[in-house]
C-alpha cells in the first residue's frame, strides 16, 4: 500500500519494524507481527458524547435550532411537512436520513444500488491505571474491507489466504479494529451483514469470531466488556456517497457506508460550497 500511494499520501504514512510498532503502542500482541504502517491522519472522537454535545454547541455558537422527535414526512408545495401535522417553508432541504429508504422518496432509493449494513460492536470496562492503547490498531483484515487498498499489489493472496483459512469472516464481513475513548474504555468490532441478511438479533457466534481474531492482534489488560451494540448505515455501492436533489433545493446525501464519521465533515462543507457558491 505505502509503495503504491501518491506522494502526498505517502507524507502521511510510515512504514515500521517491530520494535517501533511496540513502542508506538503497548497494546499490540507481538506474537507473528512483522511490522505496521503508521499514519499521522487519525483522529478520535467519543461518539456518544459527541452526538450529545454537538447540536448544543452549535446552538450557542451559531444560533442553530434543532426539532428532535420531529420526523418530515412529506415535502410539498413548497413546504415540508412533519408527523406531527406541523408544515415548514424552507430555502434549501438536505436530506441525511440514513438508512431510512422508506419514508422520503422511495421511489429513489429503490432505483438505486443502496442497501443497508448492519455491524456488531463491544467496549470494554476502562482499562486500570490510566492504561493507554496509543494509536487505533487494525490488523490485516482491514485491507479486505476498504476498497482505499484495492490496488495493493498482493491483496489478492491475503483475499484468498483468508477464504480458504477463515471462510466464517467472510461470511459474517467481520474485519477487526481497535481504539480507546477519553474514558479509557476501548471500542472493538466488527462485522458486516447486508440487506437480506439483516435480522434483528444479535450473533453471539459473530461476536465470538470479533473477539477471537483481536485476541490475535492486540493485548488488553482487561478483557471485561461493558456494553454490547448493533448499528445499522446505508451503503451506497457506486460511489462514496450517494447524492441528488430530486426537486429544486431539495438535496439527499447518504450511503456513506462506515466512512461516515471519517468524510462526513468534509463532504458537508464541500456539497454547501457547490450549492451555495457553485464551487465544485
Amino acid at each position: 500500500f505505502y509503495e503504491t500511494s501518491g506522494e502526498e499520501l505517502r507524507s502521511h504514512l510510515r512504514l515500521l519494524e517491530l520494535d517501533e510498532c511496540l513502542s508506538l503502542s503497548p497494546g499490540i500482541e507481538p506474537d507473528g507481527l512483522l511490522g505496521g504502517l503508521w499514519s499521522d491522519m487519525e483522529l478520535c472522537v467519543n461518539p456518544s458524547r459527541a452526538v450529545r454535545e454537538l447540536p448544543h454547541w452549535l446552538s450557542q455558537k451559531y444560533g442553530i435550532s434543532f426539532s428532535f422527535e420531529c420526523a418530515v414526512s412529506e415535502f410539498r408545495a413548497g413546504k415540508l411537512h412533519t408527523a406531527r401535522g406541523a408544515s415548514y417553508e424552507y430555502d434549501r432541504a438536505i436530506l441525511c436520513s440514513g438508512d431510512d429508504f422508506e419514508t422520503l422518496y422511495p421511489e429513489i432509493y429503490h432505483s438505486i444500488p443502496i442497501r443497508k449494513c448492519k455491524l456488531q460492536m463491544f467496549r470494554t470496562v476502562s482499562q486500570p491505571a490510566a492504561w493507554r492503547i496509543g494509536p487505533h490498531l487494525a490488523s490485516g483484515l482491514t485491507l479486505r474491507h476498504y476498497s482505499t487498498f484495492q490496488h495493493c499489489r498482493h491483496l489478492k493472496t491475503l483475499v484468498d489466504r483468508i477464504a480458504n483459512e477463515t471462510p466464517e469472516l467472510d461470511r459474517y464481513g467481520i474485519h477487526v479494529m481497535a481504539s480507546q475513548d477519553d474514558l479509557g474504555r476501548v471500542v472493538l468490532g466488527d462485522s458486516h451483514l447486508y440487506g437480506e441478511e439483516i435480522e434483528p438479533f444479535d450473533s453471539v457466534e459473530i461476536n465470538r469470531f470479533i473477539l477471537r481474531e483481536l485476541q490475535k492482534i492486540i493485548r488488553l489488560p482487561d478483557w471485561t466488556m461493558e456494553s454490547f451494540w448493533n448499528g445499522t448505515y446505508a451503503k451506497y455501492a457506486s460511489d462514496i456517497s450517494f447524492q441528488h436533489s430530486p426537486e429544486p433545493n431539495i438535496h439527499i446525501c447518504t450511503g456513506l457506508g462506515g466512512s461516515g464519521m471519517t468524510l462526513s465533515f468534509g463532504l458537508a462543507e464541500r456539497n454547501w460550497d457547490r450549492w451555495t457558491k457553485g464551487i465544485e
